[in-house]
């Protein structure tokens, strides 16, 4: 004996058009992204972006190498810098 299914027939909805994000933002806010953005993409054609890259690359290697010293190195940082800006009571 076979069991016969009922199929409905579903069509897919069409999404409606929505506006984009973009168009959304007001223009001011645009504006400060676009000037913002364009300035990043400056500084990371200049010497010093690059400078930064290597002291990255050399810090992950050195914490790479050394993890025990990295930890002690970050838990003092850490330390120090709770005593400094902890809250008097």
């Amino acid at each position: 004996m076979e069991q016969h299914i009922p199929i409905t027939d579903i069509t897919p909805e069409v999404p409606k058009p929505t506006p984009s994000v973009r168009q959304d933002i007001p223009e001011p806010i645009r504006e400060v992204s676009e000037k913002v953005s364009s300035a990043f993409k400056e500084f990371q054609e200049t010497e010093t972006y690059e400078k930064i890259l290597e002291a990255k690359d050399k810090a992950r290697n050195y914490i790479a190498d050394n993890p025990v010293n990295s930890f002690f190195y970050a838990l003092g940082a850490g330390l120090f810098l709770g005593l400094l800006l902890r809250r008097k009571k």
